[in-house]
């Protein structure tokens, strides 16, 4: 199995695929290119058909217009045989002139790929592949989970989990603090603030369901607006982990 900051990953609402993919792959874009005056992204298939809605033009504009000129354009029609969620980066110069050009590809869980090029992936971290095997390690050697996580992964795992915990309990808190519509043209309103409020004044048999189902809601609605939340393992199910963890905190 792969390490857990490949399951617990820190970035924006509120598609892995379709936000926190091009997010990254705009900051690599913009690495190598800091000297050009504009960049021009051409999106294709499913992330420009779902773009505005994914909000993937905010989260590259977002990433490249402090540092140059942008412009998405969007080719809902064009599907790249490699892959529906393609992207292509261009940067000009003041002339106009195309000084690099980079194809790539949003495949899932923030990844990016190229065509013809091996993806470089962690390598397994951890030798045992279900939680079976692991408890029967656990019986046999008379330690626990976390020691397990902590021989595979080294001690500085931690470190990178208390982040990960603090991004989590801080889109929980963020969420049940906001109000009003969450953005798209469905003009959904939010609900975990009020939903936490009823929860509260439940009977103590009810209390507890309620109150996680809030906390849930209010890293999910935190994603849908572009937030920064942790995948677990993606943004659509990115409220469950941190709301039971909250509960189980307070």
């Amino acid at each position: 199995m792969k390490s857990l900051r490949e399951l617990y990953r820190i970035g924006t609402g509120p598609s892995s695929s379709h936000t926190m993919g091009p997010r990254r792959a705009a900051q690599i874009f913009l690495s190598r290119n800091r000297a050009a005056r504009k960049i021009d992204v051409t999106l294709y298939g499913s992330l420009a058909a779902t773009g505005h809605g994914h909000l993937t033009d905010v989260a590259i504009i977002d990433t490249i217009k402090p540092s140059t000129d942008v412009e998405i354009i969007w080719k809902p029609d064009i599907f790249l045989p490699f892959h529906p969620n393609g992207m292509k980066f261009q940067a000009r110069d003041a002339a106009g002139t195309v000084t690099d050009e980079w194809t790539v590809f949003s495949v899932g869980g923030g990844e990016l790929a190229e065509e013809g090029v091996p993806r470089s992936g962690s390598d397994d971290v951890y030798k045992m592949s279900s939680l079976t095997e692991i408890l029967h390690w656990c019986e046999d050697t008379g330690k626990t989970y976390w020691e397990y996580v902590e021989e595979c992964e080294g001690p500085e795992i931690w470190e990178y989990l208390a982040k990960v915990w603090q991004t989590m309990a801080a889109a929980v808190e963020r969420g049940l603090d906001q109000e009003g519509v969450l953005p798209g043209p469905l003009n959904l309103r939010r609900r975990a603030n009020s939903y936490h409020v009823r929860a509260s004044g439940y009977k103590s048999n009810l209390q507890s369901r309620g109150l996680v189902f809030s906390y849930a809601l209010a890293v999910s609605e935190e994603n849908a607006s572009g937030g920064e939340i942790v995948t677990a393992p993606t943004c659509g199910s990115c409220g469950v982990v941190p709301a039971v963890l909250y509960h189980l905190k307070k």
